[in-house]
């Protein structure tokens, strides 16, 4: 019903033979251009300044426009990483970015959080206020109920239910 639904909003494609392969992971591109379209493709007023970003690139203008918005961010050395994995912990610090950043009553539950889930110390520092305002507004669940992963590559069907959970809780 994610995939569906996801798709029907036009934030997340099929491929041309006709699968979804929900198990696939996604890109940090792929990732931005969804969130570029839930944002209704606003106009771009600049080139994205990363120089792994071609400006001919389907996912140009949407890095451009996360990237001057301060969504995204680039790696250390300067680039994007388009083809790199999104990890879960990326596509919930991004969103959480996106929707202003302002962290409210889920700070009072972070202790709760962080003994829920066990892997909760591995949730990078720049992270951790994004996961408990995902997990406190229903954004973002565990990968089980005492795992978060946020290391791991988020997958197309993660992606899908989060951005739908992020359109339901928060827009």
């Amino acid at each position: 019903d994610a995939v569906a639904r996801a798709a029907s909003l036009g934030l997340i494609a099929g491929y041309s033979d006709g699968t979804f392969r929900p198990g696939a992971t996604v890109t940090r591109a792929q990732f931005t251009l969804m969130l570029y379209r839930l944002a209704g493709e606003p106009a771009v007023t600049a080139a994205a300044k990363f120089p792994d970003v071609p400006a001919t690139s389907r996912f140009a203008s949407a890095v451009a426009w996360a990237s001057q918005n301060g969504y995204v961010n680039g790696r250390a050395d300067g680039r994007f990483d388009p083809s790199g994995a999104v990890t879960r912990e990326q596509a919930v610090a991004i969103l959480f970015r996106y929707s202003g950043g302002v962290s409210g009553m889920e700070t009072l539950l972070s202790s709760v959080y962080r003994s829920q889930f066990t892997d909760s110390a591995s949730v990078a520092s720049y992270a951790r206020a994004a996961f408990d305002w995902a997990i406190y507004n229903g954004v973002v669940s565990g990968t089980s109920a005492t795992t978060l992963s946020p290391k791991r590559p988020a997958t197309r069907a993660q992606i899908a239910v989060i951005l739908l959970n992020f359109v339901d809780a928060i827009l």
